[in-house]
């Protein structure tokens, strides 16, 4: 992954020092300014369906991200978010962590700088996952299924399928 491309050191340290989801926003936006367009984001299951385990569901983000970026797309990673994320959710008395959705990826999302978001496989079993791609449909971001085959180091380029937005 080419995270650090984008990313410099104190980036890091905004993000150890977060107390909110919104705390993370600007973060993000300053690397996503950085970033050739279009730029990409993946979506899948992290706490809510999936592989069955964060740590799993992380596996499989951080291969899609590295599928994504040798296929040629940028590719914004939320993985160095995710510790902090996971930081915050922990305070939420909730069954799903809204905020990480209306407080930190709404803001993203409707900023203009990611054009396509990617589905991971599963992604209909995550609520974060579903929410982004109907945000996505209303937002006019492309939405693109990746199926199971794509994840594959075999897989070639027609086991992409566009979304109808």
């Amino acid at each position: 992954m080419k995270i650090g491309q984008y990313w410099e050191p104190f980036d890091f340290d905004e993000i150890a020092a977060g107390k909110s989801f919104a705390d993370l926003v600007s973060v993000a936006l300053a690397v996503l300014k950085k970033m050739p367009q279009p730029v990409s984001l993946v979506s899948g299951p992290v706490t809510s369906g999936g592989k069955g385990s964060v740590e799993e569901n992380m596996k499989v983000f951080e291969h899609a991200i590295h599928v994504l970026e040798k296929k040629g797309e940028t590719v914004f990673s939320q993985l160095p978010f995710e510790p902090k994320f996971s930081e915050l959710a922990k305070n939420w008395k909730q069954e799903y962590c809204t905020p990480i959705l209306d407080d930190f990826y709404l803001p993203i999302l409707k900023s203009g700088l990611i054009k396509k978001v990617w589905f991971i496989p599963g992604w209909e079993g995550s609520i974060g996952s579903k929410w982004e791609y109907d945000l996505c449909g209303k937002l006019g971001i492309e939405r693109i299924l990746i199926k199971e085959e794509m994840l594959d180091p075999k897989a070639s380029s027609k086991n992409v399928k566009k979304a109808k937005n």
